[in-house]
């Protein structure tokens, strides 16, 4: 870091009140001209913390949560961008792990966008840096990083005043510790094992930013009961965070407590969330730790090593479950489905399987065009303009 920085305005100082409210982006970038750059298009509107390379700009993650967004370069010493997209995604806190983060690349490096679109970046902008690109770009970032807090405060204080979450209908965080604790001491009592899982939506704020608010409570809704309808009536299921799932399995060993995480994971993958014109495959992380096989003192140790291991599995690509730091279970290896000819199409939705047919209704519909037409032709239909209307929407070809 360079000394100094309080004359630069925008530059966040300790104590500096006016402007505290501003959303928070942290710079990471060894270029004083880039620096430079980046702070006088955001300076108005942001609290900029700046940091000469990854190491620098890792350390202030680790300290300062009012970090929203995170802009860096990805040629840097010490530290480069890469290693700290890497780190960041990898992080046990969930506010670092999935913080935004728009790396900074020359307008035609496509191998550099891969790489680091591999390591878990966000977004991008190019050099020259377009002001009104980097401004749109840091706004819809911050506003959507500002929403998802929201999300997550007002689920809290719901916590603190009911047993189930008004929203899912399952039991809320508060309620779930209360009954962990009587289920573990049980456990003990009785030597028995007791798994606990937590489960995480994979690219949650991604899935967010494409549906809105309305549409994603919809899908949480959606899940909650898909998750429940796989669990036994003596477990436990409880939404502890905007996306997050805890579940306690009484009786249920290590090869228990898998299997039945292969099973929620299996419930949620192998059938798209629909919500028009979206359908979203679904999938989901899991970290499962079982009192009396796992050692841990208490049940602060147990969820905060099942919270480990749900990291190690969407480190790890997520749709998975991790059980430990070298045994993280991918998903089993599944067919992937073809388009469905229409005669299969036609049973699938007689067996009461549509939901199955939702990512291949553009094909389906569009293969059904030829015969709208010569139905059209030879019965006198007077639907052309609607035929018509169906192709320019599906972008069929004449």
């Amino acid at each position: 870091m360079f000394q100094n920085v309080s004359a630069y305005r925008g530059i966040a100082m300790p104590g500096d009140a006016a402007v505290a409210s501003k959303p928070c982006v942290l710079v990471v970038d060894d270029s004083r001209v880039i620096r430079r750059a980046v702070q006088k298009v955001l300076a108005d509107e942001f609290l900029l913390i700046e940091a000469e390379d990854g190491e620098a700009g890792w350390k202030h993650l680790l300290t300062d949560e009012r970090i929203q967004v995170v802009i860096s370069d990805v040629e840097m010493p010490k530290l480069d961008g890469y290693a700290l997209i890497c780190r960041i995604r990898a992080a046990e806190q969930t506010r670092m792990r999935e913080v935004p983060v728009i790396i900074i690349t020359g307008a035609d490096d496509e191998q550099t966008r891969q790489r680091a679109f591999a390591c878990g970046a966000t977004d991008f902008v190019s050099k020259p840096i377009d002001g009104v690109q980097l401004l749109a770009r840091a706004r819809a970032h911050a506003r959507l990083d500002q929403t998802i807090r929201r999300l997550e405060e007002t689920t809290r204080t719901l916590e603190d005043v009911t047993a189930v979450d008004p929203l899912t209908e399952l039991y809320s965080r508060r309620y779930f510790l209360q009954r962990a604790e009587q289920d573990l001491a049980y456990a003990r009592r009785h030597r028995e094992q007791l798994s606990l899982i937590r489960v995480d939506i994979d690219d949650f704020r991604n899935i967010y930013k494409s549906l809105g608010d309305e549409a994603t409570d919809r899908l949480l809704v959606w899940l909650a009961g898909i998750l429940r309808s796989t669990l036994r009536t003596e477990d436990t299921i409880a939404r502890i965070r905007a996306a997050e799932f805890a579940i306690l399995a009484p009786s249920t060993g290590r090869d228990a407590g898998t299997a039945l995480c292969e099973r929620l994971r299996a419930a949620a993958a192998e059938r798209p969330f629909v919500e028009d014109p979206h359908a979203l495959a679904i999938t989901l992380s899991l970290g499962l730790v079982t009192a009396g096989h796992d050692a841990a003192d208490g049940l602060e140790e147990l969820l905060a090593r099942a919270e480990e291991r749900l990291t190690l599995a969407k480190a790890a690509g997520g749709n998975r479950l991790s059980v430990g730091h070298e045994e993280t279970v991918p998903p089993p290896e599944e067919a992937v489905m073809e388009v469905p000819d229409l005669e299969t199409a036609l049973r699938m939705l007689c067996d009461g399987e549509s939901g199955k047919l939702a990512p291949f209704l553009p094909d389906l519909l569009a293969r059904l065009i030829p015969l709208l037409e010569y139905g059209d032709r030879q019965l006198d239909l007077d639907a052309g303009p609607a035929i018509e209307a169906l192709r320019e929407r599906l972008g069929a070809v004449k």
